[in-house]
């Protein structure tokens, strides 16, 4: 058995990415539901507002820009950027 132990960084990045993959809005986080569910699940966790949700999503955007920035420094050779404009009547 292993002992766990509250991250409360941890818990927030993985409550913007349920946020992001659900496609939910920020006041999600401060719907009752959600208020009571989460100190049944998780006691020790302050819970974070909407605004500390779209800071910390802003965060985790432009952790993943750098990271395809660097990604296509390194590893691609070409990149093609397409389109598709057409519009039918």
């Amino acid at each position: 058995m292993k002992s766990w132990v509250l991250n409360p960084h941890e818990a927030r990045k993985f409550i913007s990415k349920m946020i992001i993959i659900d496609e939910l809005p920020f006041r999600f986080v401060e719907n009752v539901g959600f208020r009571r569910m989460m100190p049944v699940c998780c006691p020790a966790l302050n819970m974070p507002s909407c605004i500390t949700i779209a800071r910390d999503i802003y965060y985790l955007y432009v952790d993943e820009m750098v990271k395809l920035k660097e990604y296509l420094v390194h590893a691609c050779q070409r990149v093609c950027v397409t389109i598709d404009a057409w519009t039918s009547l």
